[in-house]
């Protein structure tokens, strides 16, 4: 065999060990065109999520996969998107999702609508720019829902309805447990509007239907209530009210209260926020409750009383600095001088004052000073131990320690002539003549079925007027006989009506305010057995005639 002739066999032998065979070419990889997206549009709630897909295309059209997807949002407030193309809203407003394969995007528009999405744990929705918040109790619905909020239109008209709060919350899926609803009511709800007492009302079918008092936050403006569903809501104004006629005419009208009753008994204190403006503790300021021990004082039950004026945005007035009942026993039985009592009288006034500067708006400083017979100043442990300028005394620290606070002589039985009367005056004008700060006189008018004349009240307030001082009627109630025939609460009206106007009448009268509201409490009946009827409002807490007589006087040519 010749040497340049290779076998067959070798010949392949040497192909396949020498690695020259041809290698496949691979097939090139497609270029993306453009981006689908695909829900083209997306529409949501804050809270409630959605996904999107992005799907690369060739420039025939055909997908082209194997493609990493980069996902991103312009409005971050508005939807968040996760690597994965889920879509979170976040808040109302529209924001563009963009999904991005080799420098080729495709966008879809996502638009977040106001409401909320809320699952059976329950969840609080915040739409309209915080005009309307819903809080919804865990497991106050069977299953997850997509709320939605909107301002309504189209209402029913209604006087007391307050413009632009008006809003519809869907679907009115009813809850298993009451929902908190807030409602914000605007900068000006008008200068009679209790603002407490603004309250949420539902339309059903045509009609509003007010849910009960749940309270306002006066802060950030808004409304609370209790509803059960979903559906149309507004704020409404409160129904006509003592107090609201009373706040148009920068006029007081107030109470004797028990800060315990108010704190826990739910009738009494919707009585007292929706119909006064002012308080007054019936007892706790009182010695014998505010100064227990001569070491110590207790002044939880008055800061309480403070703490309940505050939150109902009322005044509140002072009772009493100087009087010579329900005094403690170290008091009454003590060994006392005229200098050792003097400097107790001091120590208190000017520590209870102190406590209170600038929440208490005028003072009882001397109280029941007078006595009854006409003679002069009242012989008790103050006046007859120290002397007459107890009086003085009380007044000067009360105004030394509060400059702001006015400060007003209290008696009963002077609100029409007489010999009492004639005493006040001539106490009132002593202490001017010495210099004495006294702001004003208050008329208890603890009064009864004959109580002084119309022009007899006109004429003793005149007679304070004309001392440059103000007046106010401080503990007012008609004792009217248990036996008497409805009739009497009719008459019992009137008189209240008659001291309301006379008090109306004269400029420099500030206010009116009975010693307690209702029947039920009242301290008549043990006092004067056989009254048992000397409030505006009976032992059920309903109004009698004259509850409805100071309402209309209150009210004369008022808007409501």
């Amino acid at each position: 065999m010749s040497s340049r002739q290779l076998s067959p066999i070798l010949v392949a032998a040497l192909i396949a060990c020498s690695g020259s065979a041809t290698t496949p070419t691979p097939t090139p990889t497609a270029t993306v065109a453009s981006v689908v997206v695909t829900p083209t549009s997306l529409t949501l709630v804050p809270g409630q999520g959605g996904t999107l897909t992005a799907t690369p295309k060739d420039a025939a059209g055909a997908t082209v996969s194997g493609k990493t997807v980069t996902w991103s949002g312009d409005a971050g407030s508005v939807a968040t998107v996760s690597a994965s193309g889920v879509v979170t809203a976040v808040g109302a407003g529209s924001a563009n999702i963009s999904a991005t394969v080799d420098n080729k995007s495709g966008t879809v528009a996502v638009t977040v609508t106001e409401g909320g999405y809320i699952g059976t744990a329950g969840g609080t929705i915040t739409a309209m720019s915080g005009a309307v918040t819903l809080v919804i109790p865990s497991g106050a619905i069977g299953s997850s829902t997509v709320f939605g909020v909107e301002a309504a239109s189209g209402t029913p008209a209604n006087s007391r309805l307050l413009g632009g709060t008006t809003f519809t919350i869907t679907p009115s899926t009813a809850f298993s447990q009451d929902a908190t609803l807030r409602l914000r009511y605007g900068s000006g709800p008008g200068a009679g509007v209790v603002v407490p007492q603004l309250r949420i009302a539902r339309l059903v079918g045509t009609t509003w239907t007010e849910l009960a008092v749940v309270g306002v936050d006066q802060t950030a403006r808004l409304v609370n209530g209790a509803v059960t569903a979903g559906g149309t809501y507004g704020v409404f104004l409160p129904p006509p009210s003592l107090r609201g006629y009373a706040q148009q005419r920068s006029f007081k009208i107030g109470a004797a209260v028990d800060p315990t009753r108010w704190a826990t008994d739910a009738q009494y204190a919707a009585i007292l926020g929706a119909e006064f403006n002012s308080v007054v503790a019936e007892n706790v300021m009182k010695w014998d409750v505010l100064h227990p021990q001569q070491a110590s004082y207790n002044f939880a039950p008055g800061d309480q009383f403070i703490d309940l004026a505050v939150a109902q945005g009322m005044e509140a007035r002072g009772h009493v600095l100087l009087w010579h009942s329900q005094l403690p026993t170290w008091l009454t039985a003590g060994s006392w001088t005229r200098t050792t009592l003097l400097a107790v009288l001091k120590s208190h006034i000017e520590t209870v004052v102190a406590r209170y500067r600038g929440k208490i708006t005028s003072w009882d400083v001397a109280n029941e000073v007078l006595a009854d017979d006409g003679s002069g100043v009242r012989p008790t442990i103050w006046t007859t131990t120290i002397g007459p300028d107890a009086i003085d005394s009380a007044f000067a620290w009360a105004r030394r320690t509060d400059p702001d606070a006015k400060l007003y002589l209290n008696d009963y039985a002077i609100e029409g002539p007489g010999a009492k009367t004639d005493a006040l005056m001539a106490l009132v004008t002593r202490l001017q003549t010495a210099g004495i700060p006294i702001d004003g006189v208050g008329f208890q008018a603890h009064l009864t079925m004959t109580p002084p004349s119309r022009a007899q009240f006109d004429g003793v307030l005149a007679l304070i007027a004309a001392k440059n001082l103000d007046s106010r009627y401080t503990e007012l109630d008609v004792r009217v006989p248990d036996a008497s025939p409805a009739s009497a609460l009719d008459q019992q009206a009137t008189i209240y009506g008659t001291v309301i106007s006379a008090c109306l009448a004269q400029a420099r009268c500030r206010g009116v305010t009975t010693w307690g509201i209702t029947d039920k409490l009242s301290w008549i009946p043990s006092v004067f057995a056989g009254f048992g009827r000397a409030l505006p409002f009976d032992l059920n807490y309903a109004p009698k005639p004259a509850y409805t007589t100071l309402l209309a006087l209150l009210g004369a040519g008022l808007s409501p």
